[in-house]
């Protein structure tokens, strides 16, 4: 396969599911928005949203003026924003045009529509109920896209390069999502382990739609250390970061040739892999949750950059720096 097909198709696969990700982000900003405060602290959600979105450079005002609107505005339409809604569906449009004759009609016809729609959609004003409707949108039309992938592409190169870049941004995306809890300021450094600590961690949960999930696998009230274990070493979640590293390394083992930079990817894969499924949760707490998941997005990001190199391909990816998440 030609290099510029498979940057195409593993761009297009990295765009959609960010696109839905993205929805998923500005729906734990709303409903940890909802939840009741003691003290008045000053949005500190919607700050969180950002910086885990790694959309601190691009923002338009000062992080502590972030407010509902202003990060619902900078996340879902503004085009300067290269992970915003609107410039996601943008870059997955150009590049699937780019590469038309390695996906399917169907594939086409569900990124092509979703941009369409999404204009009608941009011209209304995303009030709480409003915003409500079209995160559940952009959920919908993600999952039907990568349905269409899924259900009606070959299982050959093509496939594989564009779930390559699903997994790699699933992976970055899971993690940023646990994330936000760390830059969510507690009303009080005592709640932890208490109500709203616990309504926090319940939000998050439902923002990953995963609430569900936790109920039939874990007997037990919903804590950091059950919501951890389940959206990062849980194998039975499609959400969690194990699941995310074991289809990578999947997509590399079935897409590498005998070169030596290839066949060195897919052992730094197998690598990271093991090193997840043999990691203990009190590990990561041991750790810090918000160390151990930045150090998570930047190992895992590396891996996609030396992905573009060893298949001949370029391009950025989300950018995450220590400074964004101090």
């Amino acid at each position: 396969m030609l290099s510029r097909t498979a940057e195409g198709l593993f761009w297009m696969g990295r765009y959609i599911e960010r696109m839905e990700n993205v929805a998923r982000l500005l729906d734990a900003g709303r409903r940890l928005d909802n939840l009741p405060r003691d003290t008045p602290e000053a949005h500190s959600e919607w700050s969180s949203i950002i910086v885990a979105s790694g959309a601190t450079s691009t923002f338009p005002s000062p992080l502590d003026e972030a407010t509902a609107q202003t990060v619902a505005d900078h996340l879902i339409r503004d085009i300067e924003n290269p992970s915003s809604i609107l410039s996601c569906i943008e870059a997955a449009r150009t590049n699937a045009k780019a590469v038309r004759n390695a996906i399917t009609a169907e594939v086409w016809e569900a990124i092509n529509d979703t941009r369409a729609q999404l204009r009608v959609h941009l011209d209304q004003e995303h009030d709480r109920k409003n915003l409500v409707d079209f995160l559940d949108w952009v959920r919908m039309r993600g999952g039907l896209a990568l349905g269409k992938i899924e259900s009606t592409m070959l299982r050959d190169d093509s496939s594989q390069f564009t779930k390559l870049g699903k997994w790699f941004e699933r992976a970055d995306a899971t993690a940023r999502l646990l994330d936000v809890k760390y830059h969510v300021l507690l009303p009080e450094a005592t709640d932890v382990g208490g109500g709203l600590d616990y309504l926090q961690w319940v939000q998050i949960l439902r923002a990953a739609n995963s609430a569900v999930a936790f109920r039939h696998l874990y007997s037990r009230v919903v804590d950091p250390q059950g919501v951890v274990d389940l959206l990062v070493l849980n194998d039975v979640s499609p959400r969690s970061l194990v699941t995310a590293l074991t289809e990578i390394r999947i997509s590399l083992e079935r897409l590498a040739s005998p070169l030596a930079v290839q066949q060195e990817l897919v052992r730094q894969a197998v690598v990271a892999e093991n090193t997840l499924r043999a990691t203990e949760n009190h590990d990561i707490f041991n750790q810090g949750l918000h160390t151990w998941l930045t150090e998570f997005i930047v190992a895992t990001n590396a891996m996609a950059q030396q992905t573009s190199s060893a298949f001949g391909f370029g391009g950025d990816t989300l950018s995450f720096s220590q400074n964004e998440t101090q």
